[in-house]
């Protein structure tokens, strides 16, 4: 398999606070990586290193061998292949549904406001949201904005999307519609980094789950493995409480 991304002895604290302390795993192309853990145990925070809205304080991210750290690396061009989308949205409250997905391309990208718009439209109708173009991001359900921001990410023809608890702020019922759209890009053979409490779509999408506590991956391997059976206490009362 082609790893895409590779952390190796990542660490990041925020003041005396040590949050990530060496953490090591490698995302392959086309696979899909299920990030899970309690409140505090650093998910977020990897994933925000990883797009570097954060910087590490030790160890090294690779994107195809190449250290992103090192300064030598394109970051307007690394964001555009390594997308991520938030928990809270971060759509612009001022740009209607069409703008917020074609703002990125033409100003990271340079692509013509035609071919933005193009690209911005093929990926609306993919999310199923192509009906609300016009529509103001206020106007919108949780899960609109949610599929809204996953079509604004991937009209930045990205190579890996790194989903950062993507329905945690969601209510039951738009969870389904988010989680169905995120298992479309699984099956097409999008990489996927996916910090996630949902403990089914990590069964039945994740190629991989990575259980961390406490700043340190604890268990990783295939769900069936790590979700069935798992080998620490730790990781036993986690998923006890999940479930």
């Amino acid at each position: 398999m082609e790893r895409v991304i590779e952390v190796e002895g990542l660490k990041k604290s925020f003041g005396s606070h040590e949050v990530l302390k060496g953490i090591n795993f490698t995302a392959e192309k086309g696979q899909v990586t299920c990030i899970i853990g309690s409140s505090g145990s650093g998910k977020s925070t990897l994933l925000r290193c990883i797009n570097l809205l954060e910087v590490p304080d030790g160890g090294r991210i690779l994107y195809h061998g190449q250290n992103i750290l090192s300064g030598a690396v394109n970051m307007p061009q690394y964001h555009a292949r390594v997308g991520m989308v938030f928990q809270q949205f971060n759509l612009f409250g001022n740009m209607n549904v069409l703008e917020n997905c074609m703002a990125g391309q033409m100003k990271v990208l340079h692509r013509s406001r035609a071919e933005s718009e193009q690209n911005a439209l093929k990926y609306l109708k993919k999310v199923g949201m192509a009906a609300y173009v016009g529509a103001m991001p206020r106007q919108l359900s949780g899960g609109q904005k949610q599929r809204v921001a996953i079509a604004r990410t991937l009209a930045m023809d990205p190579e890996v999307i790194l989903f950062d608890e993507p329905t945690s702020a969601l209510d039951p019922e738009m969870v389904g519609e988010v989680l169905g759209v995120m298992q479309d890009l699984a099956q097409e053979g999008m990489t996927m980094l996916v910090v996630t409490h949902e403990m089914g779509f990590a069964r039945a999408v994740a190629n991989q789950v990575v259980f961390m506590d406490g700043g340190v991956i604890c268990e990783q391997g295939a769900p069936g493995e790590v979700l069935t059976s798992p080998r620490s206490e730790r990781l036993k009362a986690f998923l006890s409480s999940m479930l």
